[in-house]
């Protein structure tokens, strides 16, 4: 019996979002849907929803064959590996299994790090390349979707902490900032929907890539003095060159991070203030049939409902409040 949709990082905050919306904003049957996970630890979790699940980790081959049997659709959500070499080898298990096991659709999201080019410098972004020309050579039928930059990350662009000053900028820089629950949504929609329900959105280059961006780019500084709004503050702006940032930053971080996070970390901020993310595509406005968030409204919603907002990957040791 072929499964219509299988979903991969679901156990993620935008892998959830798109179950969620999915299961209740489209209305598509719990039986219809496997989600995955490489801990066997979540099967109750999934199972308890009338979902199917099955095990994907993709440093093993055979978990993903096993797992992609008879399946119509996959969500294939990028690896949380961090090496890049690591990484591509974790995304040629999944799409070499996705054609062993005959998937008819493959829907790939990654980053939108360099627009609809493939010259940006950051590593992640190179895997997230290698990943979809390894894509195009598989002949699989499938879309690349390259989502903006969360919103939601904002404190890792400013090393920001609720409970501390944070630090400024090595640029002003010029993102397409974009909602985490706005790209889930969208995501949903378009598994649910298809292409074929949005005519205008056509994916561009042989990679076929669709663009998934907010309404319009905004400054690091716009993002500081959304901060400042809310939380009526007024943050004196200074930019700083690079090895002044690194240094700032890495001096009794609050999340216990070294010099060594900051340098690799400043390869992915520089690339930011160079306009990678400052591309705006207007197809996530018309999936969502609504004009997106901009950055600094999210970021106003985020900080008033919760002041003091937190974002995991600002910390290598856990904070000490949540």
């Amino acid at each position: 019996m072929t499964i219509s949709y299988l979903l991969t990082g679901v156990t993620g905050g935008l892998g959830a979002k798109v179950l969620n919306d999915m299961l209740h904003k489209h209305k598509i049957h719990a039986s219809d849907i496997v989600a995955t996970s490489r801990s066997e630890g979540s099967r109750a979790r999934f199972e308890s929803q009338g979902l199917h699940f099955r095990i994907a980790d993709y440093g093993r081959l055979e978990t993903l064959e096993a797992a992609f049997n008879d399946i119509d659709t996959l969500l294939f959500m990028s690896s949380s590996q961090r090496d890049t070499p690591a990484r591509s080898a974790e995304h040629r298990n999944v799409i070499e299994a996705a054609k062993t096991a005959g998937v008819k659709k493959v829907w790939y999201v990654s980053l939108a790090l360099g627009g609809y080019g493939g010259d940006s410098k950051v590593g992640f972004q190179q895997a997230h390349y290698a990943t979809e020309d390894m894509l195009v050579q598989s002949g699989l039928d499938f879309v690349s979707l390259r989502a903006g930059i969360y919103t939601n990350a904002f404190p890792l662009a400013l090393n920001w902490y609720p409970s501390s000053n944070f630090e400024p900028p090595v640029d002003q820089g010029s993102v397409a900032f974009t909602s985490r629950d706005e790209l889930g949504e969208g995501i949903a929609t378009l598994l649910a929907k298809g292409l074929g329900a949005f005519p205008s959105v056509t994916p561009q280059t042989a990679s076929r890539i669709i663009l998934l961006t907010g309404p319009q780019a905004e400054t690091l500084v716009d993002i500081v003095k959304a901060i400042d709004k809310v939380r009526q503050t007024n943050t004196p702006i200074q930019i700083l060159e690079p090895d002044a940032w690194i240094d700032a930053c890495s001096m009794d971080d609050e999340g216990g991070k070294g010099r060594a996070w900051f340098e690799a970390r400043l390869v992915w901020l520089q690339g930011m203030c160079n306009g990678e993310a400052e591309l705006v595509d207007p197809a996530l406005e018309t999936v969502l049939g609504r004009r997106p968030e901009t950055g600094t409204e999210t970021i106003e919603t985020l900080l008033t409902s919760e002041p003091d907002y937190y974002w995991h990957q600002n910390h290598v040791v856990p904070p000490k409040t949540r």
